[in-house]
């Protein structure tokens, strides 16, 4: 890989587990793999998110992080599948398509429809996709299996949410007000 890859390396003592386990999850939900029990890698580009990660979780003193290079490339493509759980994301990614492409194709022919009806079909469609982000490591192409799904199923939701976001979101607003603001106007959370 180009880029590189970065190591979290870390032994966090048995009498602070719940933090050990909250540091692999979110090391897990910020798109590392697991090489061995202490040892996660994650492409390059997630470094900053990383160190930030273990600083806000107050953890830098039991993590070390590594640059690193993967030197036995003709190998790389099945460490990825030993790292990551590809299949299950594959999976997921396949899900999606199967419940958002039908959707999808009925909207593609419609000439009208309400509001209303966008909110109904766009927010199932959104909370399926809000957790594939989370679980894809972002891994660049080279080295992602030959029947990849994910990057069919971005195109997918990107094309949903440039037909349905606005148009459910003007449901939303017309519905739903805070202390008689529009739904727009509503604080959002830090």
């Amino acid at each position: 890989m180009r880029d590189g890859w970065i190591l979290a390396v870390f032994s966090v003592p048995e009498s602070e587990r719940d933090r050990r386990h909250t540091l692999r999850t979110q090391l897990s939900r910020l798109g590392f793999g697991t090489v061995s029990p202490g040892v996660w890698i994650a492409p390059a580009h997630l470094r900053t998110s990383a160190t930030d990660l273990v600083a806000r979780l107050e953890l830098t003193p039991y993590v070390e992080f590594f640059s690193a290079d993967y030197l036995n490339d003709a190998d790389l493509t099945s460490k990825i599948g030993q790292w990551w759980d590809m299949e299950r994301l594959h999976d997921s990614y396949a899900d999606f398509l199967a419940g958002s492409q039908p959707v999808w194709r009925r909207w593609a022919r419609r000439r009208t429809a309400t509001d209303q009806e966008a909110f109904a079909d766009y927010v199932p469609i959104l909370t399926q996709w809000r957790r594939l982000p989370y679980l894809d490591p972002g891994l660049p192409a080279q080295v992602l299996p030959a029947d990849w799904n994910g990057a069919k199923a971005a195109e997918l939701f990107g094309t949903i949410r440039e037909r349905l976001e606005k148009p459910a979101r003007r449901h939303l607003e017309t519905t739903v007000s805070l202390q008689g603001e529009p739904w727009s106007a509503r604080p959002t959370r830090s």
